[in-house]
């Protein structure tokens, strides 16, 4: 368990961090919080962060296999101090040691808050890079999609259960505001099918290597 405290100030209930989510973690590689899955002013400040970072300090990121790129459409931003202290916060760096049995530390360079809008964005298939992103910590922000109709598979991550999508789904974990899922992401290929019409997430991408 986990050597620091898991803090108040950061997850809605400190109490449901227990073993249970370790032996799924360490079963498939990932685990789910929420939601909630952290307190309700954090999550208020990282989503008014992100908004405005995606308005003023954004990049659309595109990429084609045809290129040996990883597929993809969506829109990228730079992190601001909100978070920055959550996925630096002693109660996150604890909470994935409790997991993964490693120290971790948080790989800037490869964190940034994402949005996917409908029709169409989309992430392709992939594994991380071990090096900068062996782990991920994704917090779901906002997530919505039309009253009267259930959310697409683009509002689903599929998650493997090995580096690649032959090896089978694992899970499909569906988006919702203030949820939040530790990953191996090293290990276990991913992606997000595209958004339909009508559909909007952001989320804060945290990326995690090995401290030291």
């Amino acid at each position: 368990m986990p050597d620091a405290p898991i803090a108040d100030a950061v997850f809605a209930d400190p109490s449901a961090l227990g073993p249970a989510h370790v032996d799924a973690f360490r079963a498939t590689g990932v685990t789910v919080l929420g939601p909630p899955a952290l307190n309700a002013a954090l999550h208020r400040a990282l989503l008014e962060e992100a908004l405005g970072q995606l308005d003023a300090e954004s990049w659309q990121l595109t990429g084609s296999r045809d290129r040996g790129e990883i597929a993809q459409d969506n829109r990228r931003a730079h992190l601001g101090p909100v978070a920055r202290g959550y996925l630096s916060s002693d109660a996150v760096v604890a909470w994935l040691h409790a997991l993964t049995g490693e120290r971790l530390a948080p790989s800037w360079s490869a964190t940034c808050y994402t949005r996917y809008t409908g029709p169409s964005e989309h992430m392709g298939e992939h594994c991380d890079k071990a090096d900068s992103c062996k782990y991920n910590l994704l917090t779901y922000l906002d997530a919505a999609w039309p009253d009267g109709v259930e959310p697409s598979p683009g509002m689903q991550l599929f998650i493997f259960r090995g580096d690649n999508s032959a090896t089978g789904l694992a899970m499909r974990l569906t988006a919702r505001s203030n949820r939040a899922a530790a990953i191996f992401g090293s290990r276990h290929a991913h992606l997000r099918p595209p958004l339909a019409a009508g559909e909007r997430l952001v989320m804060l991408a945290g990326c995690f290597h090995v401290a030291g």
